[in-house]
């Protein structure tokens, strides 16, 4: 009985043509957009306390109503 020696496999030819490392930036850009928006705009909570003579304490709920909503609605 003859044995063939089994075909040499070539490396496989990446289907995404590098759209890949796109999404990755997208998805990373979207990410730091969206999760940093409420901490970056905290900045302006103090001059909210000073003018409607507000504490921390009832100022706070409103990033933290956005965050849980960023969080929640996917």
């Amino acid at each position: 009985i003859m044995s063939q020696a089994a075909p040499a496999r070539e490396a496989a030819k990446p289907q995404d043509r590098g759209w890949a490392w796109m999404v990755l930036l997208a998805a990373v850009l979207l990410q730091g957009l969206t999760l940093g928006f409420p901490s970056c705009i905290g900045v302006f909570f103090t001059d909210l306390q000073h003018e409607f003579q507000a504490s921390n304490s009832e100022t706070s709920w409103f990033p933290s109503i956005m965050v849980a909503v960023l969080h929640g609605g996917g």
